[in-house]
Order: C-alpha cells, then structure tokens, then sequence
C-alpha cells in the first residue's frame, strides 16, 4: 500500500511539475519582432543611403527613414523633391531600371507622405545592388508624381 501511496506521489509530482515547466515557458518566448527605429536626423540618413549607395539631392526634404531589422537589415526613405533632382538621384545612384506605371498602391508600404491612392500616377522600379562590403539587396523605388513640381519618392533597401 505505501509503495502505491509513493508511486501515485511521484507521478502527481511529476505532472505538476511538468505543467509548471510547460506554463513558464510563456513567460521565457524569445522575442521575434523588428527592431525598427525612425528618424530624419543626418546621421540616419546617411547610414541609410550608405548601406543602399544611394546619393540624395541636397534640395531633397527627407520626410522620414526607416531602419527595420528581424533576420536582415532593411531600409526606407521618403523623400520629398522635384523632377530634377529624381533623375539626378537616380543618375548619380546608379539606378537605371526601368519604371512602371503602379495601378494597384497598395502594393507599396509607405512610411511618409500622403497615401499614394490618392496620386495622379504612381511609377515603381526595382534593381540588384551589391554593396561595397558584399551586402546584396533589392533596391524599390516608388515614385509619387504628385504634381508637376513635386515627386514623393519612397524608397526602399531590403537585403537578400
């Protein structure tokens, strides 16, 4: 009878034991989501458009970058400026692919600037880009021709 006693003792011990071991690890998950940081500061930017060897125009106004990271590093930029300094942003970054027309917005996320549904036209154009230190990405770039004065550029370095 005490061997039953100690035998029935052990396996509730066990249980408890293991249902409290199962409820702790809840309080033990690693956590998954992005690091994201934001800003406008010269110095974001410039680490920004260092790690995508892009150059912006100095008449550009940033409205916002972005640094997200989970598994690799990705960066955003919205940039405000005009048909000019687009094509001499485009020229002096090495960025020669070739736009379309963008019809469904949505397939854009933006992290500035007025929601592209509501753009006359909206062009888009991805490349392959290799960093000087081997970091190879994809390159997005959105443009929102907002008026004939104004482009909203938003752009994008994702690694691969």
């Amino acid at each position: 009878m005490k061997r039953l006693w100690w035998a029935l003792t052990a396996i509730a011990v066990m249980v408890v034991v293991s249902m409290a071991g199962a409820g702790c690890g809840r309080f033990v998950e690693v956590d998954t989501g992005a690091d994201v940081e934001t800003s406008t500061s010269p110095e974001f930017v410039r680490e920004a458009t260092e790690y995508g060897g892009w150059t912006l125009p100095s008449n550009g106004k940033v409205l916002l970058a972005r640094k997200e990271v989970i598994r690799d590093t990705e960066y955003k930029l919205a940039v405000e400026m005009s048909p000019t300094d687009l094509a001499w942003m485009l020229d002096k970054s090495g960025f020669v692919a070739d736009f379309r027309k963008l019809f469904e917005t949505s397939l854009v996320t933006t992290i500035a600037g007025p929601d592209l549904a509501s753009s006359p036209n909206v062009q888009k154009a991805q490349d392959t880009f290799t960093s000087p230190k081997g970091k190879v990405m994809f390159r997005r770039v959105a443009v929102d021709e907002r008026t004939a004065e104004i482009r909203i550029v938003h752009i994008e370095f994702q690694g691969i």
